[in-house]
């Protein structure tokens, strides 16, 4: 599994490739991580207001919209999608 995250105007869009049958384990961990259901070391996550997918085959994005005035910071999600997909390497 591979990811690049991109800032597009205040959101960020997360694509993952090489999925191999993960998408829904990627997805499950960024929901669980916006609902506050684990210690994010970066605190991104309750910046994170929305969150749209869009996938097919091995590949999925991941659009995240911040809430209110907030700003998401796509070093700080890396670090993120490295605490809770751990064995995710970025490309």
């Amino acid at each position: 599994m591979k990811y690049h995250l991109a800032k597009q105007g205040d959101e960020v869009v997360i694509s993952f490739e090489q999925l191999e049958g993960q998408a829904q384990i990627v997805i499950d961990a960024i929901v669980s991580c916006r609902a506050g259901a684990s210690a994010c070391p970066a605190g991104v996550c309750v910046k994170i207001g929305g969150m749209e997918t869009c996938g097919a085959g091995d590949a999925l994005a991941v659009r995240l919209k911040p809430h209110g005035e907030a700003a998401l910071d796509v070093a700080s999600l890396g670090e993120c999608l490295k605490y809770h997909l751990p064995k995710v390497s970025g490309g």
